[in-house]
């Protein structure tokens, strides 16, 4: 094996991307790999001693693309597995159950398991927290993960809770059957709207598409929320629910980070 640690992240507000980052900082010889870019590959592979996953929690489990590029993923040799999902509340949801559920298909196993509290980008349900409590979750979060870089490094095992795991497999599974309504909420202020193509850039499904400059969504989106955080001009919301509530990029991520994604 050529590489010692392959880390996958998947994100639209810099937060698994600062997680993925803060590793490949405390661990030797770590290469990242965005799973936006991997996807767009016909036989995505991956031959490392250790393989990491990072990705946000979505509707109690894994972001649809993330499900879909683990099914893709070829894992040559037995591989160190670990799995990170940054949320704004951990613990809640079944992401590593389902992971593990698509690995036993390919005789693969997690052996470490971890939530890093993070920042919440899901403004249909509330605001983004106050500056004090992300100030907060960023101090744990720096702590936790120097442990979780000596977990990996150790190759040790962990594990940790998934509560409510039935009645979350049915709220997300009810979420990706209706995939096709997801975008139909989304609103361009045309006002506002001046045509930077950013919205467009960001989407990691290719969902977006802009004839007269504004977007306008495809019906395969995959909930994101990537174009409504970066719109320099907050021209974009998710209904009426989102209007005067505040945008989020985590603060050590740049734009260009998060656009660069699906081109790696």
């Amino acid at each position: 094996m050529n590489i010692s640690t392959v880390i996958y992240y998947y994100s639209a507000t810099g937060n698994s991307f600062y997680v993925a980052r803060e590793l490949q900082k405390a661990l030797p010889d770590v290469e990242l790999r965005s799973i936006a870019a991997a996807l767009q590959e016909d036989i995505p592979s991956v031959n490392a001693e250790c393989v990491g996953f990072v990705f946000p929690l979505h509707y109690f489990s894994l972001p649809m693309q993330v499900e879909e590029f683990l099914h893709k993923l070829t894992i040559h040799e037995s591989p160190y597995i670990f799995a990170i999902a940054t949320c704004g509340v951990p613990y809640w949801g079944r992401p590593f159950v389902d992971m593990e559920n698509i690995l036993a298909d390919k005789n693969k196993r997690v052996q470490a398991k971890y939530f890093v509290r993070l920042v919440s980008n899901y403004i249909p349900y509330r605001d983004i927290a106050a500056d004090w409590r992300i100030s907060i979750r960023a101090w744990l979060a720096e702590r936790k993960l120097a442990k979780i870089a000596k977990t990996i490094a150790g190759r040790k095992t962990h594990d940790t809770w998934q509560l409510l795991k039935t009645f979350c497999k049915g709220h997300h599974d009810k979420w990706v059957a209706n995939q096709q309504a997801i975008d139909t909420p989304f609103q361009c202020a045309a006002e506002k709207c001046t045509a930077c193509g950013l919205c467009e850039k960001i989407c990691p499904r290719d969902n977006i598409k802009r004839p007269e400059g504004q977007p306008v969504w495809q019906h395969k989106c995959v909930e994101c929320l990537g174009c409504l955080h970066i719109c320099p001009a907050r021209a974009i919301d998710y209904g009426e629910i989102t209007k005067g509530r505040q945008r989020y990029r985590h603060k050590t991520v740049k734009t260009a980070d998060l656009v660069n994604a699906k081109v790696q």
